[in-house]
């Protein structure tokens, strides 16, 4: 089993644990007899964070979630006031969490996966330089077999997406290019709220898709790692992604917290 790292151990001032999820694991347990996800290793550790009441039993003091196949910061409270605390800066947009991509330029992976709707004008005009930063907006919908993906809802949506649309509630991404070459592009996303799969959905949606994307890339939905079609397209299946910063702030002293991978 692969196992957390613990970034931030809960004190009677900061009563959380900040953990290292590795990629592989899931964050949260499917059943109360479900011991390999993120909580529960946690909760081996720290006892206190199961004495939470969080929106779901089984996941007591866990605040958000990553994607099984995503490493990064996941936050759990070992207290029910910062708990509820935190669960309200979720709803202002004071809780921020920034991912980490690298992107390949795929201009066409929208039209190739199908469900997407057009992109608006600012969108379209997005130069993908170095120190350029868009700010992505939409509603999502539930897509593909068993709901397994997502889409981006807007109002140029067709009638039957906007049926389908999951809540009234509007997601945005802020994505700032931090590198670009020939071919990839390296990225830092922000975002005050989170759909599942939010991030990687919106960069496929620009056609700049996380490589090794299994879900949201074309081109390794197109080749699957088992298939051999060339060194570097193989390499990019292995996806590019982590939530490399967790920003909130302290309910007591007003101070913002910040936690970053490697720190």
């Amino acid at each position: 089993m692969q196992q957390i790292k613990i970034i931030h151990e809960p004190t009677a001032e900061e009563p959380f644990v900040v953990i290292d999820k590795p990629a592989g694991l899931p964050s949260a347990p499917l059943s109360a007899a479900d011991y390999d996800n993120a909580l529960a290793q946690c909760a081996s550790c720290f006892p206190s964070v199961l004495s939470v009441r969080g929106k779901k039993e089984i996941e007591h003091g866990l605040l958000h979630r990553l994607d099984t196949m995503t490493r990064g910061l996941l936050l759990i409270s070992a207290s029910q006031d910062w708990y509820d605390s935190i669960l309200e800066q979720q709803s202002s947009g004071a809780f921020k969490k920034t991912y980490a991509a690298d992107c390949c330029f795929l201009p066409d992976n929208p039209h190739i996966l199908g469900g997407f709707p057009p992109l608006s004008k600012t969108m379209s005009a997005f130069r993908y330089e170095p120190g350029d930063t868009i700010t992505v907006r939409s509603y999502f919908r539930n897509f593909g077999k068993k709901s397994r993906e997502v889409r981006p809802v807007t109002a140029d949506s067709g009638h039957a997406a906007l049926k389908k649309c999951a809540s009234g509630k509007l997601y945005e991404t802020e994505i700032s290019v931090m590198k670009k070459s020939s071919r990839t592009l390296s990225v830092r996303c922000t975002i005050p709220a989170g759909y599942r799969h939010q991030v990687r959905c919106h960069l496929a949606w620009l056609g700049i898709p996380v490589e090794g994307d299994m879900i949201y890339n074309a081109l390794c939905r197109q080749f699957p790692v088992t298939e051999q079609f060339g060194t570097e397209q193989q390499a990019d299946c292995n996806m590019r992604f982590s939530a490399e910063k967790l920003s909130f702030i302290h309910p007591c002293t007003g101070r913002r917290l910040t936690f970053s991978l490697g720190e």
